[in-house]
């Protein structure tokens, strides 16, 4: 079963919810969730929340590190694999829609590149984004491929670069290498999609933003930064991070930076909305008005035709 939709959507509480009746373990499909100590802003879990109900691919890496979608599909089968043995539902719960797609269908592959001219390009992204910022790559990459620049934060230049970088060296956009490759889905999913209206949700992103930070994201950041975590490091691209770094500084206020944050996570959740849109789904619910029974009734059925959960 997946558990998807835009962020601050109640996904994590109506996973949990889920895991507890079905006898569940969750298994995490957020590309921020899995760095080390970005706990606050981040959104994860709560301690009583992963005590109730085991999680996966929760603090996976440091703040320095990287990770990709092909590492994700690869950890989450490892994780679906061992749920299994121990006779449990997986549960897959997450905004980040490519992450989802690179676990239900394989990802492309790429064409030989001339390692020298992926260099050279690679250089020139990074000088325009030194020049220009990163929203006007992000841009950019809407205009060539608004698909993929729907589900990439425009503060997210690893990913939109390499976007851009295969737009440059192979004359094809990466949602066209996917959908090359992504013409037999690995297994058919149970997915879920939380549908928001719009009004609620901005709502809902403000009151959240508020919480994180009355709740220690400020903190959360000074400690960060003071155990040696580069302001330019991959887990700094986080969505809201640059924005309490800023504030950690004294280059902004409370205000300002709440107002921020707030105005970026609306954009992203509309990318998000877009992406799930786009999918199919069994199921398309209202989180305002969620009737678990519902969603239960419908995956019964769902394991009954498919004979196993592991279709899920």
């Amino acid at each position: 079963m997946i558990i998807a939709g835009p962020t601050a959507s109640g996904k994590t509480a109506l996973a949990v919810e889920l895991a507890d009746r079905l006898g569940g373990e969750i298994i995490s499909a957020d590309s921020r969730q899995v760095y080390r100590r970005l706990d606050v802003g981040t959104a994860k879990p709560t301690a009583a929340q992963r005590r109730r109900v085991p999680h996966h691919l929760l603090d996976v890496i440091d703040a320095d590190e990287r990770y990709s979608a092909g590492r994700f599909a690869r950890e989450a089968r490892a994780a679906l694999e061992l749920i299994g043995k121990n006779g449990k539902v997986p549960i897959i719960c997450g905004g980040t829609g490519f992450y989802i797609e690179a676990l239900v269908r394989p990802l492309f592959t790429e064409p030989d590149i001339d390692p020298r001219r992926r260099l050279r390009v690679r250089a020139r992204l990074a000088e325009e984004a030194s020049l220009y910022g990163r929203q006007a790559l992000h841009e950019r990459l809407r205009k060539l491929d608004p698909e993929s620049a729907a589900r990439l934060h425009p503060n997210d230049f690893q990913r939109v670069g390499r976007a851009l970088e295969l737009c440059r060296l192979t004359g094809r956009t990466m949602s066209e290498l996917h959908a090359g490759a992504n013409n037999n889905a690995e297994f058919a999913p149970f997915m879920v999609v939380l549908e928001t209206e719009p009004g609620w949700h901005e709502s809902r992103i403000a009151g959240r933003t508020g919480r994180m930070l009355a709740n220690g994201w400020e903190r959360e950041v000074q400690y960060l930064l003071a155990e040696g975590v580069s302001e330019s490091a991959p887990a700094m691209e986080s969505l809201g991070y640059a924005e309490v770094v800023r504030l950690v500084n004294g280059e902004t206020d409370l205000e300002a930076a709440a107002a921020e944050i707030v105005l970026k996570t609306r954009q992203y959740a509309r990318r998000q909305r877009t992406w799930f849109n786009a999918r199919d789904a069994a199921l398309r619910i209202d989180p305002q008005s969620i009737d678990l029974n519902e969603v239960l009734c419908a995956w019964s059925e769902f394991e009954h035709k498919s004979g196993t959960w592991s279709e899920g």
